[in-house]
């Protein structure tokens, strides 16, 4: 079958869930869309839950590909992009746990910023602060290796991802109870590891 262009062309206007339910339907085109949308944030999750570009790089895969296996599991009532990034992180965790190690990489900023992820605020240039801010970013993005990987997966999703604790929960296969004791453990241990950045007068 003849690719139309103007077709492809057309995908790029179409919000998440429309572009869900064209792949639903059976729009091999949809899914190059999903992957040139959101692998950038795909990978900037797995990446922080596994900690190490390899590792993500192989997670950032094998969710877009389990994305494209089970969209027909996805249910319109649902946003699209946390279903994505659930399942992105599901798979984080299997990976960890299949692999069966913890690599202690310091972070590689290069590699996030690689794939474009759209975090970045133009605007005030205070260079003292933005410095500070960065390393107070690099340090967390380093502190994330004392967490647990579901400690890890619920602070990524809950702290970088911004999804509901429900939406977490549902990922996780557990309860919201459940969710805020994960969240309230990894806190604890981010406090300890960073304690050094607290009150350096």
């Amino acid at each position: 079958m003849p690719v139309n262009p103007e077709k492809h062309t057309d995908l790029g206007r179409l919000s998440d869930e429309d572009l869900a339910l064209a792949l639903k339907g059976g729009n091999e085109l949809a899914f190059e869309e999903i992957v040139r949308r959101y692998q950038g944030r795909v990978y900037a999750v797995a990446y922080r839950i596994t900690t190490n570009r390899e590792d993500a790089l192989d997670v950032t895969q094998e969710a877009l590909l389990k994305v494209y296996q089970k969209i027909d599991s996805w249910q319109p009532t649902g946003g699209f992009l946390p279903w994505m990034l659930r399942l992105t992180s599901n798979q984080a965790i299997d990976h960890l746990r299949r692999v069966k190690r913890k690599r202690h990489q310091e972070l590689d900023e290069s590699a996030l910023n690689e794939y474009a992820l759209d975090n970045e605020e133009s605007g005030e240039e205070n260079t003292a602060k933005s410095v500070w801010a960065r390393e107070i970013a690099e340090r967390v993005d380093d502190a994330l290796v004392v967490l647990s990987p579901t400690q890890r997966a619920v602070f990524v999703m809950r702290h970088y991802e911004g999804l509901a604790l429900s939406d977490i929960a549902e990922s996780l296969n557990c309860t919201v109870g459940s969710v805020k004791v994960h969240l309230f453990r990894a806190m604890r241990k981010l406090q300890k590891a960073l304690k050094d950045m607290r009150g350096g007068e």
